[in-house]
């Protein structure tokens, strides 16, 4: 339920947004300047894309490093909607989706599946250069975009953040020199909505702004497999104001004001298997449980009469202030400070039963800031600088397991709640460093380091829920008296029982080098090698045993890539390639370990000694005018090297030497097909297709089918009108073309396994007017 002080937090966010929406309507409409990022090439071949990827302005083609990018304009008309939907468009980029709601990229490999709030990823997030340090962060990411840029391999010499797997960097779109307007809408199956708006232009002499707001609202797509019941409704509200201010030549700031409001419905599950985790307790009603055979993705289960939704809220408030010192250099200093509050509630087993029911609350403050100076002299380029960052997190996660087994572990008291509790706070500071030197016309060679500090803290505990029944089991088990409500959580070492405190500090170097060769305005050849590194970790975890709390330790990754991009055919084609090698360290996983009494618990591991090698082919071509093809194919072949002892998800032994990682299909392969043709004087018509298949992956180590995710195909396709002038658009479009079955996880948290599925076949019509 939603506290009061929420609520009014709720509607102070929406009526300033109103309020700004208002004062900013005087705006007089104004024609569409143009606000490119890729520069239309009249005769119909590829445009010039430019991107700040180096953190400075340059062509695509230019950057010595395997860069993704898309237009604001290509990502509405793909349908990307959120985080999750970019892997359509980003060769080698996996989302997976967990019980919990923490969104895991995955970037040629390297990822780190683990949902606890306080996790970092390895693959980092930015708008507009502002970090989002923890992946729940991300939601109100995709609003009102110029474009966004993809970079793969690790990074941290450049980006304030420490990565191992790569970045994803939003560009919003800025404030304009005139006053203009636009809106896009959308009305889909499930009566879902999609209404993007914005209002941009001056507010006087060197000051502009622009206001942007998106909200996504549907009615249920999920249903019960036994009974008349759905879930599944979307209502996400975001909005974001930019403030651009230049006092003087030499000076200018923007303010980035950003949040939303998420009260959809949480994913419900498919259970496909029974592995109680106490089976001497096992229950009928879980024998009787209805399990869903594979086909439909639409149907799935829940524990009725329960409100399966998210009460989640972001704000975040970015200065980047910008002083040039020099004819060539400028001082930016960038300011963020954010918060997350998170309440809802998770249906994790995938039955109408009550074995793992999960309640999440919790929040994120972070504070960061960055300073560096960046310029160039001569054939000089540079970024010097250091940034540092403070966070806290708190995440509190209850269990409802009245309907298993371990309920009925001491059946004169039943177990229905377990707490589970944490709080980490981190402290980092970094100091880095990049050079670019232009040797010759043809041949630069390039290098960055990068110091990294951090200390996180960390405490927590499984507890009683206050009425004494999980007390009274460990009671028991111990032979001490615990009362209702103390933490449980054993350490085997001292005999403590309570509380678990630990610390973990860290530093590292990370570094990057590499040449770049352009034999001709064509052609670039380059050859990169680096160390990233990811911090370590700390999980949120029903920690009965002490040794559940170890940390993950920092993980780094050596990368080699070489690749090359070439424009053929007087600038009709493109085509990029690179291949890579990663030496993988420490690898970061979340595993399990046995427990005599509960079976295999959960915690997080490092893996000594893994890799990851593939290819990239990228070919884009305009053969004609107002036709475009395109195609990508990535090979990811991931290994883990190390003689390593671990469990299945249910529980078995195993050797993890050679498997592959988890949600990293070996192949993932793209097709895209446009057209546009005048109609007449005014308008133009367009078509599109888009193909995207991935091969078999898993969820779960051990090779077990219950864990496997099968290759599937995704088609969408779009067919439209728009002016001449591009003011305004209409399209009608279909996602999930042939209502392709296919999961995007499996996951079994102590009683059943159950598989998570993709969104069926959407439909739905669109238009966009800009003024």
């Amino acid at each position: 339920m939603v506290t009061r002080t929420r609520q009014l937090a709720r509607a102070a966010f929406i009526s300033g947004v109103a309020a700004l929406a208002i004062c900013a309507g005087g705006a007089h409409a104004q024609d569409m300047g143009a606000n490119g990022e890729q520069a239309d090439d009249a005769s119909g071949g590829l445009g010039v894309i430019v991107v700040t990827a180096q953190r400075r302005t340059e062509n695509l083609n230019d950057v010595g490093m395997s860069v993704a990018t898309a237009s604001g304009d290509e990502l509405r008309d793909q349908g990307v909607a959120d985080l999750s939907d970019l892997t359509a468009i980003v060769p080698g980029l996996t989302f997976t989706e967990t019980p919990y709601g923490t969104g895991v990229l995955t970037m040629r490999g390297i990822g780190f599946y683990e949902s606890s709030m306080a996790a970092t990823s390895p693959v980092a997030t930015y708008v507009d250069e502002i970090p989002l340090p923890y992946p729940r962060l991300a939601s109100g990411a995709t609003l009102d975009l110029e474009r966004v840029e993809v970079l793969k391999g690790p990074q941290g010499t450049l980006f304030g953040q420490n990565t191992t797997g790569g970045l994803i960097n939003y560009i919003p779109a800025g404030p304009t020199d005139t006053a203009e307007f636009g809106i896009n809408a959308s009305l889909g199956r499930f009566l879902e909505t999609d209404v993007e708006a914005f209002v941009s232009g001056p507010l006087g002499n060197n000051l502009a702004a622009r206001l942007a707001v998106r909200t996504r609202q549907s009615d249920d797509w999920q249903r019960s497999a036994t009974r008349s019941d759905q879930l599944g409704e979307t209502h996400v509200t975001m909005a974001r104001l930019l403030v651009d201010w230049e006092p003087s030549p030499s000076l200018s700031f923007r303010l980035n004001l950003n949040g939303f409001l998420d009260d959809s419905d949480t994913q419900a599950g498919q259970a496909i298997g029974l592995f109680p985790g106490v089976p001497t307790s096992v229950q009928p009603q879980e024998l009787t449980a209805t399990l869903i055979p594979p086909g439909n993705s639409r149907i799935a289960d829940w524990t009725p009469g329960r409100d399966f939704s998210r009460n989640n809220d972001f704000f975040q408030v970015g200065l980047r202030s910008t002083l040039s010192v020099g004819d060539n250099a400028d001082l930016i200093a960038i300011t963020s400070y954010l918060e997350y509050n998170q309440n809802q509630f998770i249906d994790a087993d995938g039955t109408a039963i009550e074995t793992a029911d999960v309640t999440q609350e919790g929040y994120i403050h972070s504070f960061s800031q960055e300073l560096r100076l960046q310029g160039e002299t001569g054939r000089l380029r540079y970024v010097v600088g250091g940034n540092y960052s403070d966070d806290k997190v708190f995440d509190n996660t209850v269990f409802y397991v009245g309907d298993s087994s371990l309920a009925l572990t001491v059946p004169v008291l039943p177990i229905r709640t377990t707490p589970t509790y944490s709080t980490q706070s981190s402290e980092t500071w970094a100091v880095f460093g990049n050079l670019d030197f232009q040797i010759t016309d043809q041949l630069a060679i390039q290098g960055g380091i990068r110091y990294t500090d951090q200390i996180r803290d960390f405490s927590g505990c499984i507890a009683d829920s206050g009425d004494g029944s999980w007390a009274a089991l460990f009671s028991a088990a111990y032979m001490t008296v615990i009362p209702p409500g103390a933490c449980t959580t054993f350490n085997p070492f001292t005999g403590f029982i309570g509380l678990h405190s630990d610390s973990l500090s860290e530093d590292n170097v990370s570094w990057r080098v590499g040449l770049n060769f352009q034999p001709n305005s064509d052609m670039l050849f380059y050859a990169n090698v680096g160390r990233g590194y990811k911090a370590g970790s700390f999980p949120t975890v029903g920690g009965i045993l002490s040794i559940q709390y170890t940390p993950a330790t920092q993980e780094s990754v050596l990368a080699y890539e070489a690749g090359a991009k070439l424009t053929l055919a007087d600038g009709l084609v493109q085509l990029n390639g690179a291949v890579f090698y990663y030496d993988y360290t420490d690898k970061q996983f979340r595993g399990k370990i046995v427990d005599s009494f509960f079976g295999s618990i959960e915690r997080v591991y490092n893996v000594p000694k893994s890799n990851v090698t593939g290819f990239e082919l990228e070919l884009q071509a305009a053969p004609s005018e107002g036709l475009t093809l395109g195609a990508t194919l990535a090979y990811t072949d991931s290994e883990i090297e190390s003689d390593f002892a671990g469990l299945t998800p249910i529980g078995t032994p195993i050797n993890l030497q050679g498997e592959t990682f988890e949600f990293t299909p070996k192949w993932a392969i793209g097709a895209n097909f446009g057209y546009e043709t005048p109609l007449n004087g005014a308008l133009d018509g367009f078509v599109g297709v888009d193909v995207n298949y991935q091969s078999d992956s898993h969820a779960g180590y051990g090779g077990l089918d219950l864990f496997r995710i099968d290759s599937y195909a995704l088609v969408n396709t779009r067919l439209g009108v728009r002016s001449s002038d591009d003011s305004w658009h209409a399209q009608l479009w279909v996602r999930n073309l042939f209502d392709e079955y296919y999961l995007t996880n499996a996951n079994y948290l102590g009683e059943f396994v159950y598989r998570l599925t993709g969104r069926p076949r959407t439909y739905g019509v669109s238009v966009g007017a800009r003024f």
